[in-house]
Order: structure tokens, then sequence, then C-alpha cells
């Protein structure tokens, strides 16, 4: 056998060891909240299609909750350069990291891979609630601020800025507003019906199950128009120009390769046209709004200005 064939032989045994090692190592998906959330809920569902479509046969899923995801994305950032990892992220956590004022962004110290999801924000209150409308409860709010206690996700979180625009659009100041932030819009829900909240603002896909049942009382979903199979106004059909979209993406580690993140990027491509993923969507009420690449970077590195710009107008951000 001569020199060049052997060391291609060589070659070509080490290349498929290496996609044969990669192809069984597991992939793990940090939820950076609490088990149950919108976040952990995502992370669960794309472990669930990975492994249905044999795109990445061995998953599993974990949570570090708290302080807007940063304080899960403090330990992912220690990951880099280990390409089977993934953390779920989102506007959250665009909010989280000026307010925790954590010393990380989501554009230089993981890297972005794809945008998956987004859904919208919805008011709810107990069934007991003396809110039966989202007039009645608007009125009250106007009348005396301060008297209710609104809640929601973690503080500059989506259901924090819905509340914050919500005032805004009243001309209440946010030094008037109540808001105690829980570690995801069920948690908040759960404290609303132990007595502890007055108006929850939540992502209609984590609280449906507990409208539906009547535990709660929908009162408004804050998206720009009518969402179809959602039986509740929009704000802004009400004359109030409040929406609130939550969007959830994944990103990688930082310091992997191009290679590397090309493959990840691939493996969500599929993953998002398979019947399995809209399946997931269906069942969860999330709209599909998926970007990969330099248009999830870019749209990322937009997120960061918008968001740190409109949370300081609301006194959100200090």
């Amino acid at each position: 056998m001569s020199r060049i064939r052997r060391f291609t032989l060589i070659a070509t045994a080490t290349l498929l060891f290496t996609a044969s090692a990669q192809a069984q190592s597991e992939l793990k998906i940090l939820a950076p909240a609490s088990a149950g959330g919108g976040w952990d809920g995502t992370a669960q569902a794309i472990a669930e299609t990975l492994r249905a479509e044999k795109l990445a046969p061995n998953v599993s899923v974990y949570n570090i909750p708290g302080k807007a995801g940063t304080l899960g994305l403090a330990e992912f950032v220690k990951l880099k350069g280990q390409p089977n990892n993934l953390m779920v992220t989102g506007f959250v956590m665009v909010a989280g990291i000026p307010i925790n004022k954590s010393p990380y962004d989501l554009n230089s110290d993981v890297t972005p891979i794809a945008r998956l999801t987004t859904s919208y924000e919805v008011l709810i209150v107990s069934a007991k609630s003396p809110y039966k409308t989202v007039e009645e409860m608007i009125s009250a709010f106007k009348s005396n601020p301060s008297a209710i206690r609104f809640g929601g996700s973690s503080e500059g979180g989506s259901g924090h800025v819905a509340v914050g625009k919500l005032a805004k659009e009243l001309k209440i100041p946010m030094s008037q507003v109540k808001f105690i932030p829980s570690a995801g819009g069920a948690q908040a829900a759960k404290a609303m019906l132990g007595g502890e909240l007055d108006v929850v603002s939540a992502g209609y896909s984590e609280i449906e199950d507990m409208i539906r049942s009547g535990q709660v009382r929908g009162l408004a979903i804050l998206a720009p128009e009518a969402v179809v199979g959602v039986n509740l106004p929009t704000l802004i059909a009400k004359g109030y120009n409040v929406d609130v979209s939550n969007w959830r993406g994944v990103v990688a580690t930082g310091k992997i390769s191009a290679a590397q993140r090309s493959d990840l990027t691939v493996m969500m491509t599929r993953m998002v046209r398979t019947d399995t993923w809209k399946k997931k969507l269906a069942e969860n009420k999330w709209d599909a709004y998926f970007a990969s690449g330099t248009t999830f970077d870019r749209f990322v590195r937009v997120q960061r200005t918008d968001v740190a710009q409109l949370l300081q107008d609301l006194n959100i951000l200090k």
C-alpha cells in the first residue's frame, strides 16, 4: 500500500470517528429559568423535536433560574468553545442584562444561532377579581395607580414592560406603579391566586390552561391585532397603543468555530421545518419567528439598543 493511500485511509477513519463521536455526544440545553416556565417549555420542545426527528438523539435540558436569565448566562459563558451546548434566550434576558448589570451580552460573549418563536403578553386577574373587563381594570388603575399590585416575570421582563407601557399610555408615572416580579409568568399567576397580586401580565402560552380552566380571567392580549383562536380583545382595539412581543431563541457558547456554528444553525433550520416542531408551535400557541445567521445576530444587536432605550423611557432602567 502506498504511503499516500495509507495516509488517506487514516485521515478518512479519523474524520469518521470524529463525526460519530459528535453524533453520539450529548447536546445540553440550558433553560435559564425555573422548570415549568416559558424558557423551560421552549427548551423541552426543542429537545423533544430534535430527538423525534433524529437531528440530535441525545439531548438533555437543565435549569439555572434567576435574575431574568442572567444567572444562567453567567454560567453558560464559562462553557466557551464547547459546541454541544445551547441556551434558550429572548426578550426577557435582553432586558435583564442591563437591569441586573450583567457584564455579558448576547453577541460577543455567546454565539447567536436562531430566533424561533414569539408570543404576546396577556393581562389576567383571578376568577374572584372585581375586574370583569379590561376597561374596569384600567379605570381603577387610573383612579388609584398604587392600589393595584401588578406582577409578571422578572424585573424588566416582558410583563414588566407591558405594565410600564400601559402606565405610560395612561400618563401614570412609573413611580406610582407597584410591580412585583416572579420567576416567570406562570409563577406570577400562582402568586395571584394566592392573594399576593391583583393583575398579572404573562405570556399567553404559559397561562392558557389556567384561563381555560376558569382559574383566572383573561382581560386583554397585547398583540397588534386579534389573534386567531384567542378570544380576548387587544388593548389597541380598546384605544390603547400597547403591544408586547416576547420572542425566544437559542444561542451557543462563545469561541466556537465557524463550522460548528454552521452545524448548529443547520440543525435549527431543519428542526423548524419539521411537522413535529410545527405541532409544538400549535400546542403552545407560539407564532413562528425564525431567523438565523447574520439576520439573527443583527436582530439581537438592535434589540439590545432598543430595549435599553425603552427601559429608560419607562423609568425601569435606573
